[in-house]
């Protein structure tokens, strides 16, 4: 697109996509030149028994594209393989915020994977419930976080208390 065309000028729009068609859309539109911006998180899922971890579009079937109204091409966009078209509210494409952008892209890491960890919260002592794993079903209290995804739950066992290291998506508040 035109680069020499005043950045304040160019405002971000929610593209809708074809359905689990956001990473071809996203493939073709930057081959078009567009910017773009398709936020992804980890989730993790369970399959043949086995817990693994996905990355996946936070919002499936949209991605975020900057625009200029009267220099970029916007017909293209509709005939985009993977796109259906721009969102609309009536005949007006809705300006999607650049703070909701930027708070998004502050919390990316790598490849525009949206780090999720300390989504939630937790204080020291906090009840917790344990919901995967050996120890699912038990109650215990919060200490602190160790890493990027991993927390330290005190668990009642075998008449002590006990540190257990976990995943922070396998407890919940209680």
């Amino acid at each position: 697109m035109d680069s020499s065309f005043p950045e304040a000028s160019r405002h971000w729009h929610a593209v809708f996509c074809k359905p689990r068609q956001d990473a071809r859309a996203e493939e073709h539109l930057l081959n078009q030149g567009f910017e773009l911006f398709r936020p992804r998180v980890r989730t993790r899922q369970v399959r043949n028994g086995r817990p693994q971890m996905r990355t996946e579009s936070m919002f499936p079937r949209y991605l975020f594209i900057r625009l200029a109204r009267g220099i970029d091409d916007w017909s293209t966009i509709r005939s985009t393989r993977g796109t259906i078209g721009l969102v609309r509210l009536g005949a007006e494409t809705p300006i999607v915020p650049d703070p909701v952008i930027e708070s998004l892209r502050q919390r990316c890491s790598g490849e525009d994977v949206v780090n999720l960890a300390g989504a939630i919260d937790y204080k020291a002592n906090d009840p917790v419930e344990i919901i995967e794993g050996p120890c699912s079903g038990y109650q215990a209290l919060f200490k602190a976080r160790t890493g990027e995804e991993r927390v330290i739950v005190l668990l009642q066992l075998l008449q002590q208390e006990r540190a257990v290291e976990l995943d922070e998506n396998s407890i919940r508040r209680a």
